[in-house]
């Protein structure tokens, strides 16, 4: 096949066309398929007329922005590929953040009655006689306090009441039922009759709202023993000390966290009497800035653990722990959500409201590629690689690809696994497939500058 053969030096317009300096263009003389001739200072080869070394990179018929290198131009220009490689795991997030006693379990300790705090209870300090305090462990069912309310022993005397009243109208209606027939008139036991069923739902009233109250099963048949008592005519002192007492004992075993009232002071239902925390577990919140929540609400359930380092201790080892609970809502000020999360502490040995770092390990994102940067080539808002796309005969084709992240030596773009909503609708690379990375640049802009001359260029 005869050519023509244009040779144009550094900074001529020739024929229309301003070039860049040591291009050789060449053209079949029937304008099939175009080749251009690459030359690179500092490779030696036998000149031309003009001195100038030549390699030829020719444009493949029928495929779109590809390329062929001969043997030797591929040799000689020192092509270098590589690989795609996947995305690796991003670096970790390291988030600061606290530690809090959990919420779910720390109980605060009320009265449910107005009254006097009358006493304190014991703690279970070995080899010492003392009342709770601060930072003591209690058990559940400890006694906590004493409350005298008036309103316990209202209550527990409506109980006395509606039983003797009970055990009056039986014994009333049992004698009218044993008179003669026709002794007593028939609206007389009627009304007898009534009168029991009336001090039962009295008696069932007053038991129920005691019950209502959280008195145990022993206090309540503690009343009804004062009740027999006094139908008998005895009388029982120690009834007397503790009539009105409301016994507050622990809801939950735990550490007293708060304890704000003494023995003698005055109490109503809505004060903290004590705050007991379950230590066993802490809640950690840390604040993450809101460009890396995506990240975190990536990462299965399954995978969401982090490694919280105390910063009272750099020597200490850091602690696992798991997270559920990622923030909706971004303080406008610093621009950071929270994360909530939970680490172990059985042994006692954290605090609540230490500083922490919860260290948070990334997975790789499946849908990402990552690429060497020197093999991108820009053009606008557009981003291209030369993709081998035929190894045997030097062949590359240059490809649109989506860029999601750079970095200094290396670009995360579209895999092809990514999805639509990211936009690269089709423009991907797959694992595996090979990369040009030396002469990107010049070759790109060779073949835009091969593409824009006119076939009937001489």
């Amino acid at each position: 096949m005869m050519t023509r053969t244009v040779k144009i030096g550094g900074g001529l317009v020739l024929l229309g066309c301003l070039v860049v300096a040591g291009i050789v263009w060449q053209r079949p003389a029937d304008s099939l398929p175009r080749q251009f001739l690459a030359k690179l200072t500092g490779i030696r080869r036998a000149p031309d007329e003009t001195g100038a070394p030549t390699y030829h990179v020719e444009i493949v018929r029928g495929q779109t922005d590809t390329i062929r290198f001969s043997r030797e131009s591929y040799e000689k220009l020192q092509i270098r590929t590589v690989d795609v490689k996947p995305a690796p795991p991003p670096e970790p997030l390291r988030l600061p953040g606290s530690l809090q006693f959990d919420p779910d379990r720390l109980i605060k300790v009320h009265s449910r009655f107005t009254g006097e705090l009358i006493r304190i209870g014991d703690a279970r300090a070995e080899g010492s006689q003392r009342r709770l305090r601060y930072g003591d462990r209690v058990e559940k069912d400890d006694l906590l306090a004493v409350v005298w309310s008036k309103e316990i022993g209202e209550k527990k005397s409506e109980l006395v009441d509606a039983f003797s009243k009970l055990e009056a109208d039986r014994r009333t209606l049992k004698a009218l039922e044993s008179a003669a027939k026709g002794a007593v008139a028939e609206l007389r036991i009627v009304e007898a009759k009534r009168n029991v069923d009336a001090d039962w739902i009295a008696l069932s009233k007053a038991e129920r709202t005691l019950r209502s109250w959280r008195l145990t099963e022993s206090e309540i048949q503690a009343v009804y023993q004062e009740a027999e008592d006094v139908r008998k005519g005895e009388t029982n002192p120690s009834n007397d000390k503790s009539w009105a007492e409301l016994e507050i004992r622990a809801p939950i075993s735990g550490l007293i966290v708060q304890k704000d009232f003494n023995e003698g002071a005055m109490i109503d239902p809505d004060d903290d009497l004590f705050k007991i925390a379950d230590v066993t577990q802490l809640r950690v919140v840390a604040s993450v800035y809101e460009e890396d929540l995506p990240m975190l609400r990536q990462l299965p359930a399954g995978h969401r653990n982090w490694l919280v380092d105390l910063k009272s201790d750099p020597h200490d080892p850091p602690v696992p722990g798991t997270f559920d609970l990622i923030g909706t809502v971004i303080d406008p000020k610093v621009h950071t959500g929270v994360v909530l999360g939970w680490i172990d502490n059985r042994q006692t040995n954290h605090a609540a409201g230490q500083f922490i770092t919860a260290t948070v390990e990334l997975t790789a994102d499946p849908t990402l590629v990552v690429i060497p940067a020197v093999a991108l080539i820009e053009e606008g808002d557009a981003s291209y690689v030369f993709v081998e796309t035929n190894a045997e005969r030097l062949e590359f084709t240059r490809r649109k690809v989506q860029v999601t992240r750079r970095g200094r030596q290396t670009v995360f773009v579209c895999g092809d696994q990514a999805a639509a909503d990211r936009g690269c609708n089709g423009q991907s690379l797959t694992v595996g497939e090979r990369i040009l990375t030396t002469m990107a640049l010049e070759l790109s802009a060779e073949l835009e500058a091969a593409k824009a001359r006119s076939p009937e260029d001489p």
